[in-house]
């Protein structure tokens, strides 16, 4: 027999903890400094125009920057990319640091992970405040494409890659 439990905080915390999701860095650039983080609240909202929603924490380092900048990269990490969402989501290492030769920049400036499964890059056209977070609409300009891997995903407070259930 299920149990319902009445919310609380925690309790939606551990709810959103089983709902896997795909891992993400959005990153942009600020006047030549590239600032990026690791999200997993990131999903697509509409078709025509091609839009995505990115969900951000007020208190991220690169929440201001972004709401500034107003152009971001949303780079679809893989299977390999476990050390990467790491560093993106610590704060020991900040900004223009964590960015090495796997990045490279894009005809809009942001940066974009030479081997993501995808990189949407996207222009901010609005931002409404949530809570603690910024709800971030982003209409995609243009992608890149390289969906020959497995992706990363985030489940329960871990990465893990994503296996086929069956073949078809």
């Amino acid at each position: 027999m299920i149990t319902e439990t009445p919310i609380s905080s925690d309790v939606f915390k551990q709810s959103m903890r089983l709902l896997a999701g795909g891992v993400c860095i959005v990153a942009t650039n600020d006047d030549g400094e590239w600032h990026g983080l690791t999200m997993t609240a990131v999903c697509s909202l509409t078709m025509d125009p091609p839009t995505l929603v990115a969900c951000v924490n007020r208190d991220a380092g690169a929440h201001g920057i972004m709401s500034t900048t107003r152009r971001v990269s949303v780079n679809v990490l893989t299977h390999d990319h476990m050390g990467l969402a790491e560093l993106f989501s610590s704060s020991r290492i900040k900004g223009p640091q964590r960015f090495d030769e796997k990045w490279t920049g894009m005809a809009s400036g942001v940066p974009a992970l030479i081997d993501a499964l995808a990189v949407l890059d996207c222009e901010i056209i609005q931002q409404t405040a949530v809570g603690q977070h910024s709800v971030f609409f982003c209409e995609v300009k243009s992608v890149r494409l390289q969906p020959d891997r497995r992706p990363l995903v985030h489940f329960d407070r871990e990465f893990c890659a994503v296996a086929p259930v069956y073949q078809s």
